[in-house]
């Protein structure tokens, strides 16, 4: 006998019109101990059981004529099936590894089935779409959009799409992912598909690289309601309308919801502690794991990456990261939430001990030192070395943020994050030389250059190096820093904004150790001896006890932070500042929203 009391099972199929009406008051039709459960139960028990395919596989939304008319627009809006074709393949072969979000295979299929959708079909309206083809458009464009940041610029075909002077590739592509957006907005949030999730991460993504960075994080945040509105968090098999997954959908085993999940999550929790806010986001991610029934397909997904004899997936590297640092992103947010409390620097200790340690588990094929690179020769793995660069860059970005809040109060901290710092610039350097500059209109080499150049300045500022091959290391990697944002900064416009700060920090510097030019223009320096050589406005004759450590991209984009009155230029892509030309006598304040306690009102001090 059933028990009336007993919650429904998640996966059982249930319709009625009572079904609409209670979602519509906001219920999850996930969770087993609210209102609407108990409504399914009663009606499983009453015996009713149709099928959710009737309500699920057409649109039945009633949609005004206006929205049927916004849609035809934004979908007339898609460039030709030649350029789609070139631009789709760009997408997936030198973006789409970096988050492993689509399905290559299936979302050409569905590109087929779009195609086949006809003239008249359209101009019937919604109700004779199934959901997942009125979804993919809104995919497409996102698809689109990000293409136009890596496709060749000389490329007559796609160049054709631009109708007016002035206008770029990505003029081009913030339109197209403005479209996108728009779409998802029209056909709301009654019947959410995988592929909406997949299409609100690639808007934020597209937001984040066009400098929009709130908007950014507000897009994540949509993204991920949508993905728990249909149950990703849960780990649960979704049927997903828009068949934009991987093959084994087609086997009855589920895992791009899990794949999508996972990669919202370290998202979330790495915006999070970059730019200071909360948190929406858990997993626990052997538990999550096992939510996949069919053991072999638990394994392929979640512990492929550990294997040293079969080609890696670019899942793989991402759950590499995760397991060896990026698992600590919510304790390093609820350290710096506590203020860098002295009480917390044990957990600072155990866990940059198990950075270390977790490293020793890396297969040799994404080993941060010395890695075998006998997979890269592979045609299937041409993204690994990118790929192996970008790992080593966030990794140690973990490490930085992890000692960050600590780094004017503890000295072993300071030299953690000196030490990170100088690795991601090594990454980053590396990176760069193995990609070609229209690679670099995406925000992630910025956000990671941005960050360490910051932190390794203010420490040089803040604590003389006494070590001599320490810190012409430190001057190294931040000389190459500077030039590489400076060449980034002539197509990104957050590039350029963040060369202004360093720039500014650099000067400081130079004067700080008393830096001068040779015949050569080889930059030396006369080491301070005893403090001998330092300026009168010296920080280290200041106390720093109570500053606010820099958190330079949440400084950048939140606080505003920028050079007041920067010399102007003739030219908008002329770059105003350059540390090694400026005056020495050149004296320009950090202007921004940020407190008096911050590392920034400090520097402004000293100029006074």
């Amino acid at each position: 006998m059933v028990d009336i009391w007993q919650p429904a099972e998640p996966t059982t199929e249930w319709s009625s019109e009572l079904q609409d009406k209670v979602r519509d008051f906001g219920y999850s039709s996930h969770a087993n101990y609210n209102s609407m459960s108990l409504l399914r139960t009663t009606e499983l028990y009453d015996g009713q059981s149709p099928s959710l395919s009737s309500s699920r596989t057409t649109n039945q939304t009633t949609f005004q004529s206006d929205s049927n008319r916004k849609y035809k627009e934004a979908v007339r809006q898609l460039p030709s099936r030649a350029c789609i074709d070139l631009l789709v393949h760009t997408f997936f072969s030198d973006f789409n590894w970096q988050y492993d979000l689509l399905d290559e295979e299936s979302f050409r299929e569905q590109l087929v089935s779009w195609r086949e959708i006809s003239y008249s079909d359209l101009q019937a309206g919604f109700e004779r779409l199934p959901l997942g083809t009125l979804v993919f458009p809104a995919l497409l464009f996102q698809v689109l959009a990000h293409a136009l940041l890596f496709h060749p610029p000389d490329d007559g075909m796609i160049g054709s799409l631009i109708t007016m002077a002035d206008m770029s590739f990505v003029d081009l592509g913030r339109e197209y992912s403005d479209t996108g957006a728009d779409l998802l907005a029209l056909l709301g949030k009654k019947d959410i598909t995988i592929a909406m999730v997949q299409a609100g991460l690639l808007r934020a993504s597209f937001l984040k690289s066009s400098g929009k960075v709130i908007e950014s994080w507000h897009a994540l945040g949509a993204a991920i309601r949508d993905a728990q509105e249909i149950g990703l968090h849960t780990g649960r098999n979704v049927p997903d309308q828009s068949t934009v997954e991987p093959n084994c959908e087609k086997k009855g085993v589920s895992v791009v919801g899990h794949k999508v999940w996972v990669v919202l999550h370290i998202w979330d929790a790495h915006m999070a502690v970059v730019l200071g806010r909360p948190i929406a986001t858990d997993i626990q991610i052997d538990r999550f794991a096992h939510t996949i029934e069919n053991e072999e397909k638990r394994r392929e997904l979640f512990s492929h990456w550990q294997t040293e004899t079969n080609p890696p997936r670019p899942f793989d590297v991402i759950l590499a990261g995760y397991h060896v640092a990026y698992r600590y992103f919510k304790d390093i947010h609820q350290i710096e939430h506590n203020g860098a409390n002295s009480q917390d620097y044990p957990i600072v200790e155990h866990i940059n001990a198990s950075i270390k340690r977790n490293l020793e588990l890396f297969p040799s094929w994404c080993r941060l030192e010395n890695p075998d690179t006998k997979f890269d020769r592979f045609p299937a793995c041409q993204w690994l070395p990118v790929a192996r660069e970008g790992l080593s860059s966030l990794i140690h970005f973990v490490i930085l943020a992890l000692h960050r809040p600590f780094i004017f109060s503890v000295a072993s901290s300071r030299t953690e994050a000196l030490k990170a710092g100088i690795s991601i610039l090594r990454a980053q350097e590396r990176l760069f030389e193995l990609t070609e500059p229209r690679h670099c209109k995406v925000f992630n080499p910025v956000y990671a250059s941005f960050d360490a150049i910051v932190l390794i300045t203010a420490l040089c500022l803040v604590f003389p190096i006494e070590d001599h091959e320490q810190l012409r290391e430190c001057i190294d990697v931040v000389e190459k820093g500077i030039q590489r944002l400076g060449i980034i900064g002539q197509s990104n416009s957050m590039a350029m904004s963040a060369h202004s700060i360093v720039c500014n920090l650099y000067h400081r510097l130079r004067c700080r150790l008393g830096l001068f030019e040779t015949a050569e223009d080889a930059p030396v320096w006369i080491a301070p001896n005893n403090n001998a050589g330092l300026s009168h406005d010296a920080p280290s004759q200041l106390s720093f006890d109570a500053v606010i450590p820099p958190r330079p991209i949440h400084d950048l984009f939140f606080d505003h932070i920028s050079i007041a009155q920067i010399p102007s230029t003739n030219t908008p892509e002329t770059l105003p500042l350059d540390p090694l030309t400026m005056n020495v006598t050149d004296r320009y304040n950090f202007d921004g929203d940020f407190s008096d306690a911050s590392f920034w009102s400090l520097l402004n001090e000293l100029n006074h």
